[in-house]
């Protein structure tokens, strides 16, 4: 069982670019309103709490540190209030469902249940992308609007990085060591948004990805990317 945990602050509401409460519902506002520090401090609390491997501090949430990392470095996610309100947006949503699962939820979510489960479930790698995915999806779909705002290359990018992801959950990789920061860190833009002349790099990569990772018949995994109805 998560215990509860006092609240940690987890955002600041000058943050963001114009995006308001009654526009787009408080709980997306406050997910892009949560501060760069205020979102590694609630992720690493909760895996330091529930690593549930023994390599590293954070164990299985290795991984997911590294992206937001990634997102914090390349400028997506931005302490002066810059950068990108889609990618804020959908990872801060995912950040509030792992701050509720650390704080014990009274009436979960489907994507906080998962999170719950996941701190005691027996086959945790498999929990662990269950969770992930569900927080990462139902930000998706919630973010929409945000993500039409978004410079076209920016939107061509996020539907690989998404598209790479569902299959590398459905494959079940392991999170507990670097092998997502070093594709991160090999593939993806340093800075935002994305020049579109990167773009072909990045589609012959996720096509590898797809030929490389398929289902147990060797057919391609169905049913994934940006527009997924795999987790909801």
């Amino acid at each position: 069982m998560i215990m509860a945990r006092p609240a940690v602050r987890l955002y600041n509401h000058t943050m963001g670019s114009g995006l308001m409460a009654s526009a787009a519902g408080a709980r997306l506002a406050e997910a892009v309103a949560v501060t760069p520090a205020a979102r590694m401090e609630a992720v690493e609390s909760f895996f330091a709490a529930h690593p549930r491997s023994s390599e590293g501090p954070f164990g299985l949430g290795r991984a997911i540190l590294d992206f937001q990392a990634w997102e914090v470095a390349s400028g997506r996610i931005s302490a002066s209030g810059g950068g990108s309100d889609w990618w804020r947006a959908v990872n801060g949503m995912m950040v509030l469902d792992i701050a509720a699962a650390s704080h014990g939820a009274a009436r979960p979510s489907p994507a906080i249940r998962a999170w719950l489960d996941y701190a005691t479930a027996s086959e945790p790698q498999g929990a662990l992308w269950e969770a992930h995915q569900r927080s990462l999806h139902a930000g998706i779909r919630a973010c929409a609007r945000l993500l039409g705002a978004e410079p076209p290359a920016e939107q061509q990018f996020a539907a690989i990085v998404i598209d790479v992801v569902d299959r590398t959950a459905l494959s079940g990789a392991a999170t507990d060591n670097d092998g997502l920061a070093r594709m991160t860190e090999r593939f993806y833009p340093r800075q935002y948004p994305i020049d579109p002349g990167e773009l072909p790099a990045l589609e012959a990569m996720r096509a590898k990805t797809a030929a490389r990772l398929v289902d147990g018949t060797r057919g391609p995994l169905l049913n994934v990317g940006i527009d997924s109805t795999r987790w909801k």
